[in-house]
């Protein structure tokens, strides 16, 4: 009879000990994938600049193959090539350009707008060309 109430004694003490710990809080370092989502992986996309959006915050590009992709900006957007962010945008249409993005909840939110400067140079150019011909008698 002692053998047993001792035995019950440690079975209890036992599934107390094991229930304690199952409930303690886990440690800080512990499992950080299910702490933090994995973060969608950065794309690139390059095209013409056919379409802004200020108020919507919303730029069309359209690439080589005619397919246009609709890309939504914010103010942690980086810019490069233009001189007013975003408002610059307005004037840059025909432009090529580079988004890199991320996909997410349905949108493809820009990380990174970059204007090619050469073809803005070439179109200028183009511009001022067409204008000399016509004036020319």
């Amino acid at each position: 009879m002692r053998r047993l109430v001792s035995l019950l004694t440690v079975c209890v003490l036992l599934t107390f000990t094991l229930t304690a710990f199952s409930q303690q809080a886990p440690a800080p370092g512990g499992a950080p994938a299910q702490q933090n989502p994995p973060q969608a992986a950065e794309k690139s996309y390059t095209g013409t600049l056919s379409k802004v959006d200020l108020t919507a915050k919303e730029i069309t590009v359209k690439g080589a193959d005619n397919k246009e992709m609709v890309f939504s900006f914010n103010d942690q957007t980086q810019m490069s090539g233009i001189d007013e962010k975003p408002q610059g945008l307005s004037g840059k249409t025909g432009s090529n350009l580079k988004v890199t993005y991320r996909e997410g909840r349905g949108a493809n939110l820009a990380s990174k707008i970059e204007v090619d400067q050469e073809s803005m140079n070439s179109q200028f150019s183009m511009f001022l060309e067409k204008r000399c011909e016509s004036r020319i008698y």
